[in-house]
């Protein structure tokens, strides 16, 4: 039997899902647990796999359309079978015209029976001088301003009597058909739908078609590029010449008003000590060496973390409102530089862990998001996070916590240095070691400086003394 598939809600704030790429064409054969198609969500682009076998029918959406959650986008089923109805039905509903309105038509069939019996005790719908309507439907005509004496309205109540249903059907019919990215789009740059040449399903007008109208204005607001105008458009007012102009939207527009609300409704506070990695990077010389599954320095400093947590447990809260939660859970995250901008996926329960466990983890989680292939529930629930640039060999910054978190531990490049130490004579010596600053971040509000020293102390403190992170 032929199976719908839907436009899935990947997020408790997803009501549109964008269509990335389709990985079947139509006619192609496919396994359940097989990718069928790829979704844009508001951080990275997730692949659906198919829930059952069979054939794909039908495709009703096309790659780069954006269609409200649980909209019908294609048509799995078996290779002999005929879906010809199913398909015209779906394109239907895909279309937003669907034509089940089964509480309209329990009340029309009341509608009628009264209707009815008024007509054997009254002529106020007889004769051929007058439209024969219901008053529901005269009622919903004079609310939407319908004159119903100049409209082409086909009856279908009573001997061909106007109903309530055929009203409905009137305006829903009339309605211009767009996604509602391309509805919000055309409200915010003034552009009637009813100009625009719709692309989708049955001529709906999708995103693209209202960017297309704005492209085309654009073009005729800005002068035709020639060879000699070019070096004039190429610079700006005030002098600076402009390699490109892109939009600022989508995922980095995102992470810039999450960070944005973070920077300016919570005090940050900031809090440094020099961590030296001497015995840590023996130490993780000798696991890695023991054992097929190499461990990170991010890997320590994340158990690192995750002990000093549980040492003092309200660094692991968030504000949410008027009330303070505290966490019992420890779920980390690590952020990530990926092509979409960047993502901090989450490492749950790691308060339950091993060295290992954490690593391997964290590794699985890391390459999903590099490759654009993290779930929403990989990258949400954090409770505490880490940003490690040392990789680049930064030096020293300070991180914006990630909200509702109440901190943020910055990690920065482990570079050789020349520190004073005292040998074992009590003597003072200049040495040199593998050092590495690390940064707190704090919500002032939530935070007080003691436990924020406190907290990085014990950070320094676990990694400089490597052994008690596996004990």
């Amino acid at each position: 039997m032929a199976e719908v598939v839907i436009m899935p809600k990947l997020g408790f704030n997803m009501d549109v899902g964008k269509l990335v790429k389709w990985y079947k064409s139509e006619g192609d054969e496919i396994k359940k647990g097989e990718p069928l198609f790829a979704v844009e969500t508001d951080k990275t682009n997730i692949d659906i796999e198919a829930t059952c076998d069979g054939v794909v029918k039908k495709l009703l959406i096309q790659e780069g359309d954006s269609v409200a959650v649980t909209t019908p986008i294609a048509i799995i089923g078996e290779e002999n079978e005929d879906v010809e109805e199913l398909i015209q039905k779906e394109l239907s509903v895909a279309a937003g015209s669907s034509d089940e309105k089964p509480n309209v038509q329990v009340q029309e069939k009341e509608e009628e029976k009264t209707e009815i019996a008024k007509r054997s005790s009254s002529t106020q719908l007889q004769g051929t001088d007058r439209i024969k309507i219901t008053p529901r439907a005269r009622r919903i005509a004079e609310e939407n301003d319908l004159d119903i004496t100049q409209l082409s309205i086909v009856g279908t109540g009573f001997q061909g009597g106007i109903c309530a249903r055929d009203i409905l059907n009137f305006l829903e019919e009339s309605k211009v058909k767009a996604t509602p990215l391309a509805r919000k789009l055309s409200e915010l740059e003034k552009i009637d739908l009813n100009t625009v040449q719709g692309s989708g399903v049955k001529g709906k007008i999708m995103k693209q078609d209202v960017e297309n109208i704005i492209n085309e204005r654009m073009k005729q607001e800005k002068p035709e590029t020639t060879e000699e105008t070019t070096k004039e458009i190429a610079i700006s007012e005030d002098g600076k010449e402009i390699l490109e102009v892109v939009p600022y939207s989508g995922v980095r527009k995102i992470i810039g008003d999450r960070l944005s609300q973070s920077k300016f409704t919570a005090p940050h506070l900031y809090f440094t000590r020099s961590v030296d990695l001497s015995n840590l990077l023996a130490f993780r010389k000798q696991v890695n060496a023991s054992q097929e599954k190499k461990t990170s320095v991010t890997d320590y400093i994340v158990l690192a973390a995750v002990k000093a947590l549980q040492k003092y447990p309200d660094i692991n809260s968030a504000l949410i409102g008027d009330s303070i939660y505290k966490y019992k859970s420890v779920n980390v995250g690590v952020a990530v530089a990926a092509d979409s901008g960047l993502i901090v996926p989450v490492i749950k329960n790691a308060e339950k862990m091993s060295l290992i466990e954490i690593s391997k983890e964290a590794s699985r989680l890391i390459e999903k998001a590099r490759e654009g292939k993290l779930l929403p529930a990989e990258y949400t629930g954090g409770t505490f996070s880490i940003s490690n640039l040392g990789m680049f060999g930064i030096e020293n910054f300070t991180a914006i916590i990630n909200p509702p978190e109440s901190a943020i531990l910055a990690v920065s490049a482990t570079e050789k240095r020349a520190v004073v130490v005292t040998n074992e004579n009590g003597e003072d010596e200049i040495v040199i070691r593998p050092m590495m600053n690390i940064t707190l971040s704090v919500d002032h509000r939530l935070i007080d400086g003691l436990l924020a020293a406190q907290f990085v102390a014990e950070v320094k403190a676990q990694l400089e003394n490597p052994i008690g992170l596996v004990l």
